[in-house]
């Protein structure tokens, strides 16, 4: 959806897509924090499956439910009262603060709906439906193209510029959470049980909180340090702030297909784990990360040789065509080593190792990545290949200090301690 966005704002101006692209850094790190809460339910969804207790976890679909929802109230109301704010923080003025709060107030006031979405895919994902999520986002794409077409892009319609895309993502995410209600509903019958005891509550909420927050951290750190970065590239020029919307636009859809194996290795694992499979997880994760770091490899190899035709399709200007091919071959530096962070941290987390991944994401990022982005870029005049090297030394240290704590938690004398011992499994390495 963000791609079509992205492609919708370069027909208006760059000026409306590098705007859009520095509030997006805001709107995108409150969409991740939604996204990584349901994955973080998700997985106590799937230990409990695992485990066979059904009734326990359709108690705990009811209490995310409610966390959700008043996470969703409280972050739209934010965003859409002081968006003008925001937008003035990221360092927008002028036309440009216009172009992003309008977005902001409108995409980030519809957070809600982003929130519940993420929890009742967390719930369809749990249960192995990860098809019927598929529908729902492919139904939402399909929503949010024929509304850009209808608000944006069609003479005879109202040609509403940047407030068009934005409406257009909000309605489409209206539309998407209608299915997905539809799906879990009527379609898989899935139930939510309302906890009798009080104190059922507040121990399932503890525990949805004990496995979201630390998943929360990683992706909340990062996107501030990505609004960071933002500041700094707009100290560079508007060309590289415009040609990096275009890419990352380009760069997420690579992620993508991580992300989506990171998704389905996570909830393989907490199902494993409720089972007691420790040989099989080794298998499954050794073989989903191997992908992952392959296909991620063979897509940014693809992206950057196709950089001028696909430059072309969201700009005319050459500067800001030329900066968008250059980021788009530095992607060959960072993406297979975000592919490993995504695969090798969920495996983690799966296991029950929440803390580590979130604190090395930290660590690193702000120790390493924003300082070292800030030197290279403006004080030794880089300007934004040095924002790119820096990513690519933070990926790649974060990727080996994530695979070294894998190796060391999952062989065999130490992979006993990760699940409970059953009468059907003996415990393995003890």
């Amino acid at each position: 959806m963000g791609l079509i966005d992205v492609w919708a704002l370069g027909h208006i101006s760059d000026a409306a897509a590098g705007s859009v692209g520095s509030v997006n850094t805001v709107t995108t790190f409150v969409l991740m924090m939604f996204s990584f809460m349901g994955q973080g339910g998700s997985l106590v969804y799937a230990r409990m499956l695992g485990q066979g207790e059904t009734r326990k976890a359709e108690q705990c679909y009811f209490v995310a439910a409610i966390l959700h929802l008043v996470l969703g109230v409280v972050v739209s109301a934010a965003l859409f009262l002081w968006a003008e704010d925001v937008a003035g923080l990221l360092g927008l003025k002028g036309e440009h603060l216009s172009y992003g709060a309008s977005f902001l107030r409108i995409v980030g006031g519809s957070c809600l709906l982003h929130s519940l979405v993420a929890m009742l895919g967390g719930v369809m994902a749990a249960n192995g439906r990860t098809r019927a999520a598929m529908f729902a986002a492919i139904f939402t794409n399909v929503v949010n193209a024929a509304a850009i077409g209808v608000l944006v892009l069609l003479p005879a319609g109202p040609r509403w510029g940047v407030r068009g895309v934005a409406l257009s993502t909000a309605l489409a995410t209206a539309a998407g959470l209608l299915f997905s209600v539809w799906l879990v509903f009527r379609r898989l019958r899935i139930r939510f049980r309302r906890p009798a005891d009080p104190r059922q509550v507040r121990a399932h909420g503890a525990l949805l909180l004990a496995f979201s927050l630390p998943t929360m951290l990683e992706p909340a750190f990062w996107q501030a340090a990505q609004i960071a970065t933002t500041r700094i590239i707009a100290a560079v020029g508007e060309d590289e702030l415009a040609a990096r919307m275009y890419t990352l636009s380009v760069t997420n859809m690579i992620g993508m297909v991580s992300s989506a194996l990171s998704q389905g290795l996570q909830i393989a694992v907490g199902h494993l784990i409720g089972a007691g499979d420790l040989d099989r997880i080794r298998r499954i994760s050794r073989l989903t990360r191997w992908w992952g770091v392959t296909v991620a490899f063979v897509l940014a190899l693809a992206a950057a040789l196709s950089g001028s035709w696909i430059m072309a399709g969201f700009t005319d200007s050459p500067e800001v065509a030329e900066a968008g091919r250059l980021l788009l071959w530095c992607g060959l530096l960072y993406l297979p080593a975000s592919s490993l962070i995504m695969t090798t941290a969920s495996a983690l987390r799966a296991v029950g190792q929440v803390n580590y991944p979130a604190l090395t994401g930290i660590l690193v990022l702000w120790g390493v990545f924003i300082p070292l982005a800030y030197a290279l870029s403006l004080p030794l005049g880089l300007a934004i290949l040095g924002v790119m090297i820096a990513m690519a030394v933070d990926e790649n240290l974060r990727a080996l200090l994530l695979t070294a704590r894998w190796r060391y938690v999952s062989t065999p004398r130490r992979a006993g301690r990760l699940v409970p011992e059953t009468a059907e499994v003996p415990p393995v390495g003890v």
